[in-house]
């Protein structure tokens, strides 16, 4: 049988430890099992975990550019997130278009499992 305790002894899974900020429709059952039970992932900064329509996003894997074409909703919300920096629309373009999925910098594609919405953040060292 599965458990956090033995996929982090026997696999050597890491377990995600960071989660974003989440909504009052979010029970807190669900960012504990988020914190306590969810393998992690690979990022170049802490990871950070996505919640929607008051449950925990499925993590889709890491993306670049080219991969989140297919995913208009996710490159606009790293575009929005990029424009709160200050940065020109000319570096926001610049560094959506240099992400990369096996290099830096990296977008993160999540999935609402209730609504299906795909949500991103992008990551460097």
């Amino acid at each position: 049988m599965w458990s956090a305790r033995s996929a982090q002894r026997g696999r050597g899974a890491r377990l995600t430890r960071s989660v974003d900020p989440v909504g009052d429709d979010v029970p807190l059952a669900v960012v504990m099992s988020v914190g306590a039970c969810t393998p992690g992932f690979s990022s170049w900064q802490d990871p950070q975990w996505f919640f929607h329509c008051g449950d925990a996003a499925a993590f889709m894997g890491a993306v670049g550019a080219a991969e989140l074409v297919a995913f208009p909703d996710a490159r606009e919300e790293l575009r929005s997130e990029a424009d709160a920096w200050g940065w020109s629309a000319e570096a926001v373009e610049s560094y959506l278009g240099a992400l990369d999925k096996d290099s830096q910098p990296t977008g993160y594609l999540f999935m609402c499992r209730t609504c299906g919405r795909y949500m991103a953040y992008a990551d460097s060292t």
